[in-house]
Parts: structure tokens; C-alpha cells; sequence
């Protein structure tokens, strides 16, 4: 029913601390190398999240340019067989040049330390005779180079950076950069379980109703009644696809999460356009005093009950708690909770404000800029809520924000100790970063997944705008360039889908959160190369950024 709010390094000395230790594939003599002018895209329909790992293990030891395009490669890898069902993932016309092979292929070429010919391994039926005489746009793969002029690899990782020299000819690897033909969309089902296999617009057909039910969610979630306002945000999220109406009552109450009381309170909503527990929510003053209080960044549910039970109802009573006036200077690097709320309560006026596209796309744009001094060869995504439609960037839809999200990497990991802290000391040089909320660098990978979101270098902070001198929140989510994708999926939906994310990594034996995918078995780490390959390595069909609005 709803709408609210996404490469293989070993080891080394020359590795920070800190950094994930990534997993090693183990080599065999004479093998590197073999498939180095190769160009390899492997297509994750059908195949397990074993054989996927396996798939892009092998390629790496045999030394081949694995693409996150089937339009940049020469050779695709599929465990498809049947035409009707590769035109789902894969243009017939685009198939018929390319050598399309089965995951065997691979197999032998690494076993047999040279590469087998395609036509001997065709995955379609009906492309084999194509495969035989196939001749890719960019022609068939050369012949093997010698050993003396192969391309040098790292023993485990196929996105090391060129060396620095050559570097600043090259832009960003293929794997960083967005598609260049948007995913095809698919047909989602709405009766689900997960809401990350639904589609959930930005607006949705019972946008009024799911604003209604919001009320008794955050109710429950300002008295820290987790259990109850996780029922209701779930409801908030089935995603009915058609104006509910008493016709569709049945339907909907066969709806994942939907039960007894919240069929009834929908039934209310029908006959009399209003549910009662709801509009007493409304009347509330303790409710609209902790609504009004949790406004302010930093105040979160136990702080507001905490304010309110002291006797605070109003702004004006928090301004005098917390000693704001007109003169308030706070430190510029505060981390404290009660000086975050001072910063936010002395700002408000603007921090309230929305941020239309334009000046979300402007602010990015000189950040970059920034960057770009502090590090060149950067890349980055505006994610979170805000729409904006740079080439081939697509994020959620709504065409104004609170704040502003940006997730950054940058192909060499050993470059980017740090960067973060370095680009907020020259954005504060320069006058547009005026306070710093929050600031981390870079922590280990936490294998057990006991937090989300820790491993990543991030600061959240308050960017004030030249010209018209306005400030903004503004956060920046600096991630390695292995797990820069899930950084994005993780940043860029509702929060009940990326709930269901983690919990459908979970049915199939893997962890998620923005900070990477870990296989549970082994805690070996997983690096999608693409947005979409999140959603290919946990199973999911793909979902548009603009339908992951699972929240009111």
C-alpha cells in the first residue's frame, strides 16, 4: 500500500588496517592469464549464489575482463537454455553476437589451462549455430597473449587501479559506472511476502489510508512499542496494487500482514472515510508534542518521551532547555548528541525546509568538484529520496528533500584512507560545511553483522548553500570500491525494504547491508558489480529504485 524513504583484494602490507580481508581464490600453475583478452559477462539467472561466486572466482584466476554489460563483452555465461526464457534478461538480436556459453565452459578452460571453443559449450539450443559463426561487434576473442605480455593481476583482485601514471587518461572502471541501458523492469508480485519483491511507488492508489495507518505506526513507534509499529509499517507496506474498495476486501486481507485488526480498521476507513484510533491519536497532545520533538535531528523516541515528561511541549520550550538564542556558536565538530540537537534546534528553520532537484544536483555537483581537487577519479550517486535524473541515474522519485545523501568510492581502496575527513576539512576551508554531525572513518568488516551500515567512512553534516546562504543536511558515505553497490541498494529504499533485504539474504544463506553481502557458511564476502547483481545474488527479481517507497 505505500511509499517513503543499494572485486576481490587480498591481503597485503600495503592494505590499511581496517580494510576488509577479502577472500583469495587459490591459483593453479599455468592457468593466469589464459582468458586475459577475454571479455566476460555472466548472467546470474538460474544460477546459485555458489555458482555465481564460483563463476567470478574462476574468471579471475584465468585473468578475464568480467563486465557488468553484456553489451562490453564477448563471451556471456548462462545456465539458460530456453530462448523465451533469456529474452527476459537478454536482447535475442544482442545474443545472437555474442559467444553464449554454459558455466562449463569456464569450468574447462581453467581445468584444461586454455580456452575451449565456445560452439562445444552453447547454452542455447538455438543460438549454437550462431555461436559457432559468432563475430561480437568488437570481434572474436584474440588469441591467447604470451605470458611477458599479459595484462599484470594481483593474485586475487581484478579491480586493481592501473598504475598511477596511466590512471589520469582512464575514467572509472566499467563496474563503477551505472548502466548504460536501464534495467529492464519485470512484473512484480504484489501479494509477496517480502516487500522488496513488491512494487511500492512513491505515491501510491491508497495514499490516504497508509497516511492514516502512519499515524498509529509512529504512535507506537514514539512510546517505543517496536513489535506493534513494526505490524503497522508492514501493513503501510503490502502495496496493493488497485483502490481498495469493499469489492477488493477479501483480497486484501489475504495481504502478507494484514490481519484481524487492521482488516477492521480498514474496513472502518471504507464505510466511514476515518478510523476512530486515529483521529484520537490526532487529538493527542503527548502524541503531536513527541511528533513535533522528533522533528528536530537528533531527538529520537526515549529522548522525547524524556523532554516531555519534564514538562516540554513546544519549541520554545526546547530552545530555553537547551540554551538556544540568536548568539549560539557550537563547535564545529560536536558528535554529542545534546550539542547535535542545539545545532539542529538553531537551525531548524532552514533544516525543515525541502531541497528542490535542481539544488540537490548543484550542491552534489560542487562536492564533486571538491573531491575531484582532494582525489581525482572519483565516483559517486545521489541516493536516499530525492530525484534526480543525471545520465542513467535513477533513484526513488520524490522531486524534493529534507537532506541529502551521496555515496563515493574510488577505484584504488588504497588511495581513499581517510578521504572523507580530507574532503569535509576542504569543504569547511571553504565555507560550506559549517558543522559536522557525525564523523567515522573505515572499520573493519563486521563479519557478524551485529550493526549495519558500520564499515563505512561517513559524515553527516550541515552544508550551507553560497548565495542565498541557506543550510542543508548533507551526508556523505565514502564505501570501498568492492562494496560501492550494496552501499548504494543500501542507501536508496524504504526502510521496510531494506529489512526484507536483509531477511531474503538470509533465506538463501548470505548476510546484507550496505556495507557488503557475507556468505553465512564461510563468511566469505561477495562483490556485485552492478545495482542489479545485488538483487541477482540474493535471488530477488529487480526493482526499480523509484518502487523501493515502502514506507507512508
Amino acid at each position: 500500500m505505500a511509499s517513503k524513504h543499494a572485486l576481490s583484494r587480498s591481503p597485503s602490507p600495503s592494505v590499511r588496517a581496517g580494510s576488509p580481508q577479502l577472500h583469495s581464490p587459490k591459483r593453479t600453475r599455468g592457468v593466469p592469464g589464459i582468458l586475459a583478452s577475454h571479455h566476460i559477462f555472466i548472467l546470474q539467472a538460474k544460477l546459485s549464489h555458489e555458482d555465481i561466486s564460483e563463476m567470478f572466482e574462476l574468471a579471475e584466476r584465468a585473468g578475464a575482463d568480467v563486465v557488468s554489460s553484456p553489451n562490453d563483452a564477448d563471451v556471456v555465461i548462462t545456465a539458460i537454455a530456453m530462448r523465451r526464457r533469456l529474452e527476459r534478461h537478454l536482447d535475442w538480436d544482442l545474443a545472437k553476437q555474442k559467444y553464449l556459453v554454459t558455466p562449463d565452459w569456464l569450468r574447462g578452460s581453467v581445468a584444461q589451462g586454455r580456452p575451449l571453443p565456445c560452439a562445444d559449450y552453447a547454452a542455447c539450443p538455438e543460438l549454437k549455430e550462431a555461436t559457432e559463426r559468432a563475430r561480437p561487434r568488437s570481434g572474436p576473442p584474440p588469441p591467447e597473449k604470451s605470458p611477458s605480455k599479459s595484462r599484470s593481476r594481483s593474485p586475487s583482485s581484478p579491480y586493481d587501479p592501473p598504475p598511477r601514471a596511466a590512471r589520469a587518461n582512464l575514467g572509472p572502471p566499467a563496474f563503477l559506472l551505472p548502466p548504460s541501458v536501464r534495467p529492464p523492469s519485470v512484473q512484480l508480485d504484489h501479494a509477496a511476502r517480502l516487500c522488496c519483491s513488491r512494487a511500492s511507488p512513491l505515491v501510491c492508489v491508497n495514499q490516504p489510508l497508509c497516511a492514516a495507518l502512519d499515524v498509529l505506526r509512529r504512535s507506537r513507534a514514539l512510546e517505543s512499542n517496536e513489535r506493534s509499529a513494526l505490524s503497522y509499517a508492514r501493513a503501510i507496506a503490502s502495496a496493493f496494487p488497485r483502490k481498495i474498495t469493499a469489492r477488493e476486501r477479501g483480497e486484501v486481507q489475504n495481504l502478507p500482514y494484514v490481519g484481524a485488526k487492521i482488516s477492521k480498521m480498514i474496513d472502518e476507513y471504507l464505510f466511514h472515510g476515518h478510523i476512530p484510533e486515529v483521529e484520537e491519536a490526532r487529538r493527542s497532545e503527548r502524541f503531536a508534542a513527541l511528533s513535533l520533538f522528533s522533528t528536530i535531528h537528533g531527538i529520537g523516541p526515549v529522548t522525547a518521551r524524556r523532554l516531555y515528561d519534564r514538562g516540554l511541549r513546544s519549541l520554545r520550550d526546547l530552545e530555553a532547555y537547551y540554551e538556544v538564542d540568536m548568539g549560539f556558536k557550537p563547535v564545529e565538530n560536536s558528535d554529542s548528541t545534546d550539542m547535535n540537537i542545539r545545532i539542529a534546534l538553531e537551525l531548524r528553520d532552514d533544516l525543515t525546509l525541502t531541497i528542490p532537484r535542481k539544488d540537490v544536483e548543484t550542491i552534489h555537483a560542487t562536492i564533486v568538484d571538491h573531491l575531484e581537487a582532494v582525489l581525482p577519479g572519483c565516483v559517486s550517486t545521489i541516493v536516499g529520496r530525492v530525484c534526480v535524473r543525471a545520465p542513467h541515474i535513477y533513484r526513488r522519485g520524490k522531486p524534493a528533500s529534507n537532506d541529502i545523501d551521496i555515496v563515493f568510492t574510488h577505484p584504488d581502496a588504497n588511495s581513499t584512507k581517510d578521504l572523507c575527513t580530507r574532503l569535509v576539512d576542504r569543504l569547511r576551508s571553504a565555507g560550506l560545511v559549517t558543522h559536522v554531525m557525525h564523523l567515522s572513518g573505515f572499520h573493519e568488516q563486521n563479519v557478524l553483522r551485529t550493526a549495519h551500515w558500520d564499515s563505512l567512512e561517513k559524515a553527516l553534516t550541515v552544508y550551507r548553500t553560497p548565495g542565498d546562504g541557506r543550510y542543508r543536511r548533507v551526508d556523505l558515505i565514502f564505501a570501498l570500491p568492492e562494496t560501492y553497490w550494496t552501499a548504494v541498494v543500501g542507501w536508496t529504499g524504504g526502510t521496510m525494504f531494506e529489512r526484507d533485504l536483509r531477511s531474503a539474504a538470509k533465506a538463501v544463506g548470505l548476510k546484507f547491508d550496505s556495507s557488503g553481502i557475507t556468505r553465512r557458511r564461510d563468511s566469505k564476502l561477495i562483490y556485485p558489480r552492478s545495482e542489479k547483481e545485488v538483487f541477482d545474488i540474493i535471488g530477488l527479481p529487480w526493482v526499480d529504485p523509484t518502487l523501493r517507497n515502502t514506507d507512508a
